[in-house]
C-alpha cells in the first residue's frame, strides 16, 4: 500500500486524513494518508530522510510551521512556489522531491465556488505569513491589481512588496491603522479566532467607521463561524470560512500525486458536507 502524509507541529484537530482517505477510497487507489507531528526542524530532516528511503511513499502535505522550512530539502520547486516561497505539497518522483503549492488554488476555487469577483476591488489581507502569500497569489490569479496587507509586525507586511513586486502592488498598513481605509473585501489569514480561542477577532467592526465591505473571508474553518464572521454577518456582509479552501487544495494535491485522476464535483460537494458535519462535532 502506498503512503501519504500530512506533517506539521500540532495536528490534533486536522481533518485532512478524512478528506484524503475519502478521495483515495472513492477512486480505489491503494494508499493511506496519515498525520505525522514533528516538533522541530531536526525531526523534519529525519522525516524527509525516511521519505527518500521508503519506496511506498508517494508524497506529503505540509502545514504550519514547515511550509517554508521544507524547501531546503526539495530538489525542484514549481513556479508558484518560487514566487510564494512556501509549499504545502511534495511529490516524490524518480527519487526527487518536487515542491508545489495548492493552497492558492484551493483559495481561488473557494472564491469561485461562492461567486466572488475580486477584480478592481479594494482588498485587505490580515496577516503576512505563508497563508497570506498563497492568498495574495490567488487574488493575483483572479485579476486583483493591488492588495492592502496589515500585520502586527509591519516590517513583515512591508517585505511582501518585494515578494510580489513583479505581479501586483502591495500596500502595507500598520496594524493599528487598519481601520483607516475603505475595503470591499477583508480576508483573515491569521490564526486569531481559531479553536480554542474562539472569542478573539482580528478586526473590530464596532470601531470601523468606513462603509462596510461586501465580503469577508476567514481562512479558519474551526469553528465554522469565527467571531470575525459572526460580526460581519450581523451587519449583512456575505461571509465564507476556509473549509472549501481546505477541500479544494486537497483535491489539487491528489491530482499532483496521482496524475490523470478525475475527482468529480459531486464527490467534492459530498466531502464538503461531511467535513462541515465533522467540524461542527469538534466545536
Amino acid at each position: 500500500m502506498k503512503k501519504l502524509f500530512l506533517i506539521g507541529k500540532s495536528l490534533k484537530h486536522s481533518i485532512s486524513p478524512f478528506i484524503h482517505n475519502r478521495i483515495l477510497s472513492e477512486l480505489n487507489i491503494d494508499a493511506v494518508y496519515s498525520n505525522v507531528e514533528l516538533s522541530d526542524t531536526e525531526e523534519l530532516k529525519e522525516f524527509v530522510e525516511m521519505v527518500r528511503k521508503d519506496e511506498d511513499v508517494v508524497g506529503f502535505n505540509i502545514t504550519i510551521p514547515y511550509k517554508e522550512d521544507i524547501l531546503e530539502f526539495c530538489d525542484e520547486v514549481s513556479e508558484d512556489v518560487r514566487i510564494i516561497n512556501a509549499a504545502n505539497t511534495v511529490k516524490k518522483e524518480d527519487g526527487k522531491l518536487l515542491a508545489y503549492n495548492t493552497d492558492w488554488i484551493g483559495f481561488k476555487k473557494s472564491l469561485e465556488h461562492v461567486g466572488v469577483d475580486v477584480k478592481d476591488k479594494k482588498i485587505l489581507v490580515l496577516g503576512s505569513g505563508g497563508a497570506a502569500k498563497a492568498c495574495i497569489y490567488g487574488l493575483y490569479k483572479m485579476g486583483a491589481k493591488e492588495v492592502f496587507v496589515a500585520n502586527r509586525t509591519y516590517e513583515k507586511a512591508e517585505r511582501l512588496k518585494e515578494v510580489f513586486q513583479d505581479i501586483l502592488k502591495i500596500l502595507p498598513v500598520e496594524w493599528l491603522r487598519r481601520y483607516e481605509f475603505k475595503y470591499d473585501i477583508i480576508i483573515n489569514t491569521t490564526s486569531v479566532g481559531m479553536f480554542p480561542n474562539i472569542e478573539n477577532s482580528p478586526f473590530d467592526f464596532e470601531i470601523y467607521d468606513q462603509s462596510l465591505p461586501v465580503f469577508v473571508y476567514d481562512m479558519i474553518y474551526n469553528p465554522l463561524k469565527t467571531a470575525f464572521l459572526k460580526e460581519a454577518e450581523k451587519r449583512g456582509i456575505k461571509t465564507e470560512n476556509g473549509l472549501k479552501m481546505l477541500v479544494y487544495q486537497a483535491v489539487e494535491a491528489e491530482k499532483i500525486w496521482f496524475g490523470g485522476i478525475d475527482i468529480v464535483s459531486n464527490l467534492i460537494v459530498e466531502i464538503l458536507n461531511e467535513c462541515e458535519r465533522k467540524v461542527a462535532r469538534i466545536e
